[in-house]
């Protein structure tokens, strides 16, 4: 359970990382665009304006790609903790067997103790009923 728990501890890292470069590509196409805009007020050349438009389109393939990892790093996380659920119950269900054992072990030993003192005191009425 501590290696799942350690598991899904560094997927979800991995996760909050992947939608930390997101919202960093995202900021940069904001910005970018801006930046276009500003740029066109002021008289641009068309070649210009077209590497703007082309350096847009590759970020926006970025961001993309981006969001698909962040996708798959939620999927994996989910994933890690379904197995981080599973070996807990495995813990639980370890724990409740363990349990039982320890009470039936406690009640064995419970009706030997009563069984060795039923037979001693049987012997002590066996002595003093012979005297």
């Amino acid at each position: 359970m501590d290696q799942a728990a350690k598991n899904l501890q560094a997927l979800r890292v991995r996760w909050n990382g992947a939608e930390e470069k997101l919202k960093q590509l995202l900021a940069y196409r904001e910005t970018y665009r801006e930046r276009l805009r500003d740029s066109g007020s002021g008289g641009t050349s068309a070649m210009a304006l077209r590497d703007f438009q082309l350096f847009l389109v590759k970020l926006d393939t970025a961001i993309k790609l981006q969001q698909d990892e962040v996708a798959r790093c939620q999927a994996r996380w989910n994933d890690g903790q379904q197995e981080w659920l599973r070996q807990r119950g495995k813990l639980k269900a370890f724990d409740v067997l363990s349990q039982r054992h320890r009470h039936a072990e406690e009640k064995r030993e419970n009706q030997i103790e009563q069984k060795e003192q039923d037979e001693f005191s049987s012997k002590q009425r066996d002595r003093t009923g012979k005297e």
